[in-house]
């Protein structure tokens, strides 16, 4: 289950304060759960993908407001930094080396028992650069995370959207772009919801793929975000917060096209919050309110 809201902001909003974190445990199982799929990086002819149509609020730009009704229908979340821990470039290539973050699983089951879809969209440029086979993405380590999911909470994602061209070559599914990210929302059928989609990340990639796929913007302060979560701290604000323009970030490194963006601890603290948001409305604070 999620966490109760531990406190009512000035607009009636419920806001949950990061949980305790407990040290993740895995075991072995015969088999991961059935039913979800890889969805391969080179499925289509070329990685630009047209066909697919963009949100109808995508031309809103960076000053969006986030949602004030629709429910969220798809939780897409990045891999490396959010699900498991980030081990530097070039990412997991052995499976020895994957390990899930604390309470990651947790989270996803939440969103599993509040019928939430969840998939993960990753870029896994190792491949492109030679230094891991394909198979070994998507025959070990993706069927070993799942089944870490399953074993340590029941957990279960969907689909797993992946990118693996190198970055000197143009790319239209590798986050910065937004095209796994459509994918993703096609899939789930949320194109026409209002911010129906949230993306979940640690990288000014991962946000920018989802101001331009129009999804909202979650960064967490695991992975690479442990450097937004610093500099908060030392201003003393307090997650889950809202940062609404550059010039409110502390870091300096997110682009314009970034924002509005909300700060969490960690995957389990931006799904408590969602799930605890009052008729699925936005919890967090303004950074400098």
């Amino acid at each position: 289950g999620t966490s109760t809201p531990g406190l009512v902001d000035m607009h009636g909003i419920a806001r949950v304060l990061p949980p305790a974190i407990a040290p993740s445990v895995h075991r072995s199982a015969d088999s991961p759960r059935r039913g979800a799929s890889d969805v391969r990086a080179n499925s289509r002819k070329n990685e630009n993908i047209p066909g697919l149509k963009t949100p109808f609020f995508n031309d809103r730009g960076p000053s969006t407001p986030m949602p004030t009704s629709d429910p969220v229908q798809l939780f897409c979340l990045d891999r490396d930094g959010v699900i498991n821990h980030d081990v530097g470039v070039p990412g997991v290539t052995d499976v020895r080396d994957f390990e899930l973050l604390p309470d990651a699983a947790r989270a996803i089951r939440s969103l599993n028992d509040k019928g939430v879809g969840v998939c993960v969209v990753t870029n896994q440029t190792a491949v492109g650069k030679g230094l891991m086979e394909e198979a070994t993405l998507t025959d070990v380590i993706h069927p070993a995370m799942r089944r870490m999911l399953h074993d340590e909470a029941g957990a279960d994602v969907g689909s797993i959207f992946y990118a693996v061209k190198d970055k000197s070559i143009p790319c239209d599914r590798r986050k910065p772009a937004p095209g796994m990210l459509l994918e993703a929302m096609t899939e789930s059928n949320c194109m026409d919801v209002y911010y129906g989609c949230i993306m979940v990340g640690d990288t000014v990639t991962d946000m920018q793929a989802a101001a331009r796929a129009g999804a909202r913007r979650a960064l967490v302060c695991t992975g690479h975000g442990e450097a937004m979560g610093r500099a908060l701290a030392e201003r003393n604000v307090e997650l889950p917060c809202r940062i609404s323009m550059r010039c409110d970030d502390p870091t300096m490194s997110f682009p314009d096209e970034c924002f509005p963006m909300d700060v969490y601890a960690s995957l389990g603290h931006c799904v408590d919050c969602v799930l605890a948001e009052s008729s699925y409305q936005w919890s967090a604070r303004g950074v400098y309110e």
